[in-house]
């Protein structure tokens, strides 16, 4: 096992930088994804940690070693893919087995460790088999069991899921990450696709445009933030924005929008900047911290008209119409608006975000 530090890490192709002075530290045996959309910089950045891109600048080091000029077989990394990269004329265990037949091990160590680790992920009874007789899934836990069999430091996993259908995908992020803790190897994981990275990940990365966004837990990107891309790119479905003006009344601060006039709680109005005042914002708010009535509430609200309703299974959406946009909330599928009444919105003010107009960085 081993920790890793990337330290200042640039990544140039021609004059291009996909990858911006990249600071992160991965702990040992930790499950660490790096979380981003296409062209962020993500996979360039598990590139150069297995050593098949070169590092324009700065180091990586595992543990204490500087590994910036080690060739990648020196590395103790393992890598799956999004491809399996099965060999078709092998079977299940010699596809398995080949990294092991490369180092020349023995034939007793070979076949401890593959037949571990197909217990292990549950394919014992598939060894014979060729890949063109395997479903996807299995495939894709041959390719770990061959990654698992050469006991490395450092697990790397490039979108190795994405193609799987949706039932299978769910399955298999349990799979993986029961997978890691059961090893105890550190696991660089890289995703676009957010739900995998908050649903498996110990701590996240969040790339955009080459630029780390921000590192922390699943809790902390999702909860808090730090600008308004990260919350709008992190959560499904989609958290709402909407554009407002700061107003400052005596010692009440509120925002105010054609649609309403919502007062901040006392704690929160403390966390704007004097600049803040007077002037624009983007309040961000998440469909489940909203809740939808037919009658205006005594509290205060935003005042819509109900667009369409999407009922997905134990949950409805509902697309709200308000004068220069629309917002989503979710609610319980009994709910009986229909499209074209007048519907009123409440906010969990404890759940709400601001972020700054112009460069999107979060006031709370």
């Amino acid at each position: 096992m081993a920790s890793v530090t990337i330290r200042n890490v640039w990544k140039y192709y021609g004059e291009t930088p996909a990858v911006k002075n990249l600071n992160i530290t991965c702990p040992d045996g930790s499950f660490v994804s790096i979380l981003g959309p296409s062209g962020c910089g993500k996979s360039s950045t598990m590139r150069m940690i297995a050593g098949l891109e070169h590092i324009s600048a700065g180091d990586i080091h595992f543990d204490s070693q500087r590994i910036n000029d080690l060739a990648p077989k020196d590395r103790d990394v393992a890598m799956v893919f999004e491809n399996y990269a099965l060999y078709p004329h092998k079977s299940v265990y010699e596809n398995i087995a080949n990294p092991l037949r490369l180092r020349k091990a023995s034939d007793a160590t070979i076949k401890d460790r593959v037949n571990g680790a197909a217990k292990l992920l549950e394919i014992a009874h598939l060894l014979d088999r060729r890949p063109h007789e395997l479903s996807g899934g299995q495939k894709q836990r041959v390719a770990i069991g061959r990654a698992i069999v050469r006991e490395p430091k450092l697990f790397l996993f490039d979108e190795p899921i994405a193609h799987l259908d949706a039932k299978l995908r769910a399955h298999m992020r349990g799979e993986i990450k029961h997978l890691q803790r059961t090893l105890g190897t550190t696991m660089i994981y890289v995703t676009h696709d957010q739900l995998e990275a908050l649903s498996m990940a110990d701590y996240i990365a969040v790339m955009h445009d080459g630029e780390l966004q921000q590192w922390g837990t699943p809790s902390e990107i999702f909860n808090h933030p730090v600008n308004a891309w990260v919350a709008g790119f992190v959560g499904e479905p989609a958290m709402n924005f909407l554009t407002c003006d700061i107003v400052a009344r005596g010692e009440e601060v509120a925002l105010r929008h054609s649609n309403f006039d919502i007062p901040l709680l006392a704690g929160q109005a403390r966390q704007l900047n004097g600049s803040a005042k007077g002037g624009t914002a983007r309040m961000g708010v998440r469909p489940d911290a909203m809740a939808i009535s037919m009658e205006k509430p005594a509290e205060p609200s935003i005042t819509g008209n109900i667009f369409v309703n999407e009922l997905l299974g134990g949950d409805m959406l509902v697309d709200v119409s308000l004068a220069d946009c629309r917002v989503r909330v979710k609610t319980a599928p009994e709910f009986s608006g229909k499209p074209g009444e007048t519907c009123y919105l409440t906010v969990n003010r404890s759940k709400w975000h601001v972020f700054d107009a112009k460069d999107g960085h979060a006031y709370f």
